[in-house]
Formats: structure tokens, sequence, C-alpha cells
């Protein structure tokens, strides 16, 4: 029984903004999830964790040291509308916060940067939710679609175990730890996306076709490859240390989830090459049983031309009685027996040629 394989047609995400709303305008799309907030606080000395119902409640928690909102949903405009006036931020970054798909970059505000990310959500496929964030002097905001979870447990364990420097820095640090552990989250899918393809080459060599999860295969690399270069192109923003938000100790920092991201590049660059080549070797092996095919049906044909042509010989209605020469092995006792040999004869000797010339079986043919 032959192995069922899922086929995933490739398919690119386009934007669609409306074109009536004015720029600025909130309109969360009407499939997306509601908001659910959970807010940290922390200190050198402290951390307090608590879910929240409405933006009013971070009035009184904002004088308690750095503070990290994270939001899972993009379903209520009312919500972001309230964040925009509590934390003063662009109207047209809130809108890119909603208005998913957003390639990554980053934005400097006078008071506060904004970044878009793309998260991973999937180990081997190229299945991402869009993570916005905002950060200031002392706040972080983060802002998820809330379909499949997120990749950010490693920096609340380590605000919650008071480990390095996470608790000792500002909010800059902090976003820096979310951003960089974004990027971790690519690692895992690029190193079983190589596994898939070494899979892949073994199948395609065996010549067990499998082009459909090439080809899916394929697009995912196309899809992570333009995402870690909007993200490189975003962080290098970062670098520039033109926002007053971002201290020259992350900067630091910085630095690292560059080289991360390029390293990334790297990766993905030689893979996009190995699939394209394993596409290629598909197609040439493809094109070998197509010979072989064409190989076989010609020997064939081969062999049979002179069994028609012997046939058809002793075919024709020639009258042996007008003359002795007009086929006199016709009136022959072993006429038949003799034809039957001469054509067996013959199919043997066509074999025991294409065997000699190397074109039967396995053996290199000689020139």
């Amino acid at each position: 029984m032959a192995n069922k394989r899922s086929r995933r047609r490739a398919r690119i995400i386009v934007p669609k903004p409306d074109i009536v709303a004015p720029p600025g305008n909130i309109a969360p799309p009407q499939d997306s999830v509601t908001p659910k907030m959970s807010v940290i606080t922390y200190g050198p000395d402290r951390i307090e964790e608590r879910n929240i119902e409405s933006i009013a409640a971070l009035k009184e928690l904002r004088a308690q040291g750095v503070l990290w909102l994270d939001i899972e949903g993009v379903g209520d405009a009312k919500t972001f509308n309230e964040l925009g006036d509590l934390f003063g931020l662009h109207s047209l970054a809130l809108e890119d916060v909603v208005n998913l798909h957003q390639r990554p970059k980053a934005e400097d505000y006078d008071d506060h940067a904004f970044v878009v990310l793309q998260m991973p959500t999937s180990n081997d496929t190229a299945s991402m939710e869009q993570i916005s964030l905002f950060f200031g002097a002392d706040y972080v905001i983060t802002v998820q679609e809330g379909l499949l979870g997120d990749c950010l447990d490693p920096v609340r364990l380590r605000l919650r175990a008071a480990k390095g420097k996470i608790r000792q820095r500002g909010a800059d640090y902090l976003a820096y730890a979310i951003m960089d552990a974004i990027i971790d989250r690519f690692f895992p899918l690029v190193e079983q996306l190589n596994l898939k393809i070494e899979q892949l080459e073994d199948q395609v060599v065996s010549r067990d076709s499998h082009v459909g999860e090439i080809h899916a295969t394929r697009h995912d690399l196309h899809e992570i490859r333009r995402v870690l270069a909007s993200t490189r192109e975003a962080i290098g923003l970062l670098m520039r240390g033109e926002m007053d938000v971002v201290s020259e100790t992350t900067l630091e920092f910085l630095r690292d989830c560059h080289d991360h991201t390029a390293q990334l590049l790297d990766v993905v660059e030689a893979l996009r090459e190995l699939i394209n080549g394993l596409m290629d070797l598909h197609l040439a092996e493809t094109s070998n049983r197509m010979n072989e095919v064409m190989q076989v049906l010609t020997i064939i044909a081969t062999i049979f031309i002179p069994l028609g042509f012997l046939a058809g010989l002793y075919g024709m209605n020639f009258d042996r009685t007008s003359s002795p020469w007009n086929m006199p092995e016709l009136g022959w006792a072993f006429g038949y027996p003799f034809a039957l040999l001469l054509m067996l004869a013959t199919s043997v000797g066509f074999l025991l040629y294409f065997h000699h010339r190397g074109w039967l079986g396995k053996r290199p043919p000689k020139r």
C-alpha cells in the first residue's frame, strides 16, 4: 500500500489594507482573538505577576519598576485605543499591530520604539505569527496573535529566577531578551528542515518521488529567508544607536542578536542551494527512468522488426505451382518449425548483441 503524502500548496499571504479607512485607523480582523492581558512588574529585588481585564488597571502599576504587558489577541479596537492613550503610542504603529502579516521592521518614535517580528509556531513548517513590540524608558509591550502560544517562557523564567542581568537592567534589555528568544526559535525550525532535506535526498536517490514535499520545503525556506532578512534589517536599525530608548549597553547585546540572525540566514541560504540541487537531482532521476523505459521499448521494437519482416515474407501469397522458386520451403515438411527457429535465432542473436554492447542490465555500454 502506497504511503499517503501530505502536499501543501505554496501560498503567499498578501496584506490587504483598508483603502477606505484613514491612516492610523485601528480595525482588527474579524476572525482575530479577543485580547488576554498579563502583566509582569519587576525590579532588582522584586517581581509581581498578574492578569488584568482592562488597560485602566495599568495606571497604578507603572510606578512599580519595569513593566511588561503581554497581550494575546488583537480582536478589540477599544483595548488598543486605550493602550495608545495611556502610553502615548503612535496611531500608525497601533494600526500595524492589528493589521497582521507585516514584514519585520523597527521604527523610532520620540519616546518609544516599535518593532514587528514574525515568530515561528512550528518546528517543521514555516508557520508564523506576528508579534509586535513597543518599549520605552520603563515599559515593554508585546502583542501577539494569540493563536498557538509563544516562545517567551525562557524570558519569563529568567525574570522569576532573578538570574543574570535581566532584573538589573532596564526595559530596553528586556526588549532585547524578547527579540533574542524569538530569533532563537528559528534554530530548531531550520535544523528540522535540514533533517527533512537529508531524508528527501535519500528518498529521491532511492527513486521514491516526493516532489510535493520538495516544493513545500523550498517554499518554507523562501518564507524563512524573507522573514530573517527583514529581521536583520530591523535589528540593524536598532543597532545604529540613534534611538534614545536603547542604551549603549543594550547595543552590545543587540549585536549578538544580529549575529544570530546572520548565522541563520547563512544556514538557510545553504539549505536553499541544497533543495534546489535536490530538485535538479529529482529531474535527473526522472529523466533517467524515462530513458530506461525508452531503452526497453526500443529493444523490444528492434527485436520485433525482423520478426515482422519474416512473418510478412512468408505471408506473401505466391503460387508455388507456377514456379519452383516461389517459396519452395512452404511445401517442406519442416518449413513451419524452420520459420519458428529462424525467428527464435534472430531474437536470441539480437539479445546477445545487446548484452555484448552493455545495453541490457547494469553493465556500462561499450563504445
